[in-house]
């Protein structure tokens, strides 16, 4: 004898089975919109210093970090780097000395955007797959004319076109000039070297090393400007192979030391002509009174 499914019992069990099916569809398409949100997160605020899967960079891997640190700790680290190592916490202190050449910044993110940057950290680190920003690419194919375009952006010949700093303030390339360029900031000689494409890409999209990212906040590099850099520095990649042997050592040019001593000779000279005539007034007239 066959028992039937009382028909409110089968419509509560179809009530549930609904229910349970929209909640796994509301909660993947939140999961999806996290990571993202995250994912552009990663490449504007993160990708400059940080991979996920590829290796350090100035900063460390973050691949499996949602494994290796608590959550609480993520986010107080990600908000206040430098508070949290001043307070004397010892993997803070630690990420410090490990990695000295850039001094992580403090980042304006709310407790939700962590999150998001975190969930798609935790989804990579799970299918084992690195990180790739989706929109570092150039707008266009490099042409040989790009190279000496680059060239004179760099210097500071051509303007760029939001108002930026040429990059010759801050930074120096080999062949720049007899006294090089700036030091805030790293030779970019071996950039094409120091950073795979998709990185030094986007790290011309979105500069987020602490003095960059204040010098460029409103002053965007244009897509024509990030291919024509792009172009310069690998072309630089070409001619110089080989990446400086120590990178964060300082190298004394002999031409600085000459052109000093120079300058110094050439100050005192000019002071003796000013100054050697100063008090011949005063000796001739004590003379004239001892002759007296």
């Amino acid at each position: 004898m066959r028992v039937g499914i009382p028909r409110s019992l089968r419509n509560a069990l179809i009530q549930i089975v609904a229910t349970v099916s929209v909640a796994f569809v509301i909660a993947g398409s939140v999961r999806a919109q996290s990571s993202a949100e995250g994912q552009v997160l990663f490449t504007t605020k993160c990708y400059s210093c940080h991979n996920i899967g590829s290796g350090d960079k100035t900063g460390p891997d973050l691949k499996g970090v949602t494994s290796r640190r608590a959550k609480d700790w993520l986010h107080q680290y990600i908000q206040t780097p430098t508070a949290l190592k001043d307070k004397g916490d010892p993997i803070a202190v630690d990420l410090f000395k490990k990695f000295p050449t850039t001094v992580m910044p403090d980042q304006p993110l709310t407790p939700t955007q962590i999150d998001s940057i975190l969930a798609m950290i935790e989804e990579l680190t799970s299918k084992n797959q690195p990180f790739i920003p989706a929109g570092a690419k150039l707008s266009r194919a490099i042409m040989p004319g790009d190279i000496g375009a680059g060239w004179q952006l760099f210097i500071g010949r051509a303007r760029l076109e939001n108002g930026g700093t040429a990059c010759i303030s801050c930074h120096s390339i080999k062949d720049v000039g007899v006294f090089g360029g700036g030091t805030l900031g790293p030779d970019l000689t071996a950039a094409n070297i120091k950073y795979r494409d998709p990185e030094l890409i986007s790290i011309l999209q979105n500069p987020n090393f602490p003095t960059m990212a204040t010098v460029f906040a409103t002053h965007q590099l244009t897509s024509e400007e990030i291919v024509k850099l792009f172009a310069l520095f690998q072309d630089s990649k070409l001619r110089n192979p080989v990446p400086p042997a120590q990178a964060g050592v300082i190298q004394l040019d002999p031409k600085f030391f000459v052109a000093g001593v120079a300058a110094m000779l050439l100050v005192l000279a000019l002071l003796h002509l000013a100054w050697r005539n100063r008090s011949r007034g005063v000796r001739e007239e004590l003379v004239r009174r001892a002759t007296q």
